[in-house]
């Protein structure tokens, strides 16, 4: 009997945690599938990474594009359907929280994105004056809405991002899916290579300065500006309590006309300037996947300010690297840390400083939180996400079936 064939339509996996989801799954597609085989159209950029994992179950295209996000929805929603039909796909994946209006097969959509419905990043870029970026994010959160209602079902990696987008208006009736993301130990830490000696060199490794790592790329969500604010706080307590340095490790970096993905990072630079703590900042720029490990390992404490996340990857890689975490309190981190971590209110810096202290300085926490992190990050797997999805596949297709 032949196997149903599938589309995954990746086109958007570009950057981030597309590229992380298809570098896990697509391998255990490939080993694990028994009930459909795959088409998955990745992102031309990134061809050369994925086509490894091509094979009898698993077959990686691709379309040049040039034009970015608009050129890409355009093809999407006038040429993709021909795609489908032309390679007689029987039901559609999209991966990248816009969903093929009146698709000709029944569409599984995964929504990734919380900032379609965060009115804090709306404020957020109002108070920064970044009406451009504004108007962008607004036609694209009209898209999203309007996509989740296209779909014939509906996933999202948290349960506390599923209650988020049913809290919104038209969308209370919507019935959405948990599959959460996984996470793979070993392959994260199987790549024995250090970073950079410049990179590595900006460290202060002394036993005398404990290190708070966060790992996130600029942009204005990830909230650096509560972080930074928070930085000369926990310095003070540190060292009138303790007598000990602290660094801010960050895994980017923040100048003055720098633009990060549209995201420009001059105020969080003068915030820097401001408060005085260039002394305090490891800023290293971006570290690869394969090396990050390096630097868990070597930090003290994680902490999340972000005020908007769907699910989180780097707040499992911490727990499984045996890091103790301070998260922003958000649904979505407590879902995804559950006790193996301490939460303070999202803009409070003052409150983000007070639990960092805690955990640097009360070793029966530390280690309390070291233990249940470790225990917590060995409930994501994506071995059991790929399981997962690959029910909602079987069962979108026998509900379409029984129409």
């Amino acid at each position: 009997m032949s196997k149903t064939a599938v589309l995954l339509n990746a086109l958007a996996s570009t950057a981030g945690g597309g590229i992380t989801y298809l570098r896990n799954v697509l391998p255990r597609l490939q080993r694990h599938t028994a009930r459909h085989r795959y088409v998955v159209l990745a992102p031309p950029e990134h061809l050369s990474d994925y086509a490894p994992f091509a094979g009898a179950e698993v077959q990686i295209e691709t379309i040049s594009l040039q034009g970015g996000l608009l050129k890409r929805l355009w093809w999407e929603q006038t040429a993709l359907r021909h795609f489908i039909q032309a390679r007689k796909i029987q039901a559609l994946v999209s991966l990248g929280n816009f969903a093929l209006f009146a698709s000709p097969v029944p569409q599984l959509l995964f929504n990734r994105n919380d900032l379609y419905f965060s009115a804090d990043f709306v404020r957020d870029l109002r108070q920064r004056k970044q009406y451009g970026l504004l108007a962008a994010h607004q036609a694209k959160s009209w898209l999203a809405r309007r996509s989740i209602r296209q779909a014939t079902l509906n996933v999202t990696p948290t349960t506390a991002f599923a209650e988020r987008i049913r809290t919104q208006q038209g969308l209370e009736d919507i019935q959405i899916e948990a599959l959460p993301f996984g996470f793979d130990a070993a392959r994260f830490s199987a790549r024995p290579e250090p970073l950079p000696e410049t990179q590595w060199a900006k460290l202060d490794l002394r036993s005398q300065c404990r290190r708070v790592l966060y790992v996130s790329h600029y942009n204005y969500f990830r909230n650096f500006e509560t972080l930074l604010r928070a930085l000369p706080h926990l310095r003070n307590l540190l060292r009138e309590q303790r007598g000990e340095d602290i660094q801010l490790v960050l895994t980017t970096d923040i100048r003055r006309g720098a633009i990060y993905g549209g995201y420009d990072a001059t105020t969080a630079a003068e915030l820097i300037e401001r408060l005085g703590v260039q002394d305090c900042l490891a800023l290293l720029g971006g570290v690869p996947y394969e090396q990050l490990h390096h630097l868990y390992r070597v930090c003290d404490l994680f902490v999340c300010p972000s005020y908007s996340e769907s699910f989180g990857h780097p707040l499992v890689e911490a727990m499984a690297a045996g890091l103790p975490v301070v998260s922003a309190d958000l649904p979505v981190h407590r879902e995804v840390c559950a006790d193996a971590a301490v939460y303070f209110d999202v803009f409070d810096e003052r409150a983000l400083a007070q639990q960092a202290m805690r955990v640097l300085t009360d070793s029966t926490l530390h280690q309390t939180l070291r233990t249940r992190g470790l225990t917590r990050s060995q409930q994501f797997s994506w071995d059991a996400h790929v399981e997962q999805l690959e029910s909602l596949i079987s069962r979108l297709l026998q509900n379409h079936h029984a129409q």
